[in-house]
């Protein structure tokens, strides 16, 4: 068995160093190095999914798994839920959602078809009385998961059910899942997500290098009171890379969109090769933010917490 995963592994790693970005490389390989060291339990377990009096509510499992509470309704972004990605790159930090806490699910949003945010084997494990919306020109990708109904959407496309409003809006990334067929899908396959119910208005970055076009016309459009933002793998000095907002690029998108309040996600639960500390992104963040006046406008939570908004 070990055999095995080793062999599928230098396999998945060879089409990873063809033509990939040199910070997956550096990740797989210090995955890798790490396979022997157990996976650090998460700080906080999500022990409720609902809150009985919260109008919106927010619980990070880790990397962009979160669990959105608005009133009734209960929404999760990019499940995430087992100790390896493609069963190579590992995590820090083990998930802070164990699904059977769950009592239903009304909405399941994927943000693109990388193994870190479609992974199969968590989407199987959730409850499927809900709704699963994906990026348009990734059908291809998504196995018959017998979900009550499913939504793949455009850019600007509107899903509208029980009252609630779900638009894909612009997100700055790229596509494949695995490499060699990153021309097949092109520039469609991933977007941010704009959640509506009631009085409250949620904004998922989804993964996304900084596109202060996109971002402000997203801010024109709606009148946000919390944005999911990712801050890492690239957290240089300036905005980031193309597909990867750093923490003052994710800052730039905060204010861009006109939040109330900020959540930064995909940092500190999967092992990356650019530090060796995973915290790195939100110590940065942090600074930037005091220094900015916002401090008290990000809502910064450990794996596994759970915190009321409204």
């Amino acid at each position: 068995m070990r055999l095995r995963y080793y062999i599928l592994a230098l396999i998945f790693i060879m089409q990873l160093f063809y033509g990939c970005h040199s910070y997956i490389q550096r990740t797989v390989l210090r995955s890798i190095s790490k396979m022997g060291e157990a996976v650090l339990p998460p700080p906080h377990m999500i022990t409720t999914s609902l809150f009985p009096d919260a109008r919106l509510a927010v619980s990070w499992a880790g990397h962009s798994t979160v669990l959105i509470q608005i009133y009734d309704k209960l929404i999760i972004t990019d499940p995430l839920l087992f100790d390896n990605v493609g069963m190579v790159v590992k995590r820090e930090v083990k998930s802070g959602l164990d699904p059977a806490v769950l009592e239903k699910l009304d909405f399941t949003l994927i943000s693109h078809l990388h193994f870190d945010h479609l992974d199969y084997g968590s989407i199987d494990v959730l409850p499927k009385d809900g709704v699963l919306i994906f990026p348009y020109g990734i059908s291809g990708y998504i196995p018959d998961f017998d979900f009550q109904d499913a939504a793949e959407l455009k850019t600007w496309d509107v899903f509208e059910k029980d009252s609630v409003r779900i638009t894909a809006v612009p997100a700055q990334h790229f596509t494949s899942r695995y490499n060699f067929d990153r021309n097949w899908t092109e520039d469609s396959g991933y977007t941010g997500y704009v959640i509506e119910y009631k009085d409250i208005t949620v904004f998922f970055a989804g993964d996304t290098g900084y596109n202060p076009e996109f971002f402000k016309e997203i801010g024109n459009r709606f009148k946000i009171d919390l944005a999911i933002i990712p801050i890492a793998p690239s957290w240089s000095n300036g905005f980031g890379n193309y597909v990867h907002t750093s923490p003052l690029g994710a800052i730039e998108v905060f204010k861009d969109v006109k939040a109330q309040y900020m959540v930064p996600i995909h940092f500190g639960a999967l092992v990356y090769g650019s530090t060796a500390d995973p915290l790195s992104p939100l110590y940065q963040l942090n600074t930037l933010a005091a220094s900015g006046g916002i401090y008290d406008r990000i809502t910064a939570l450990e794996v596994g917490e759970q915190r009321i908004i409204y």
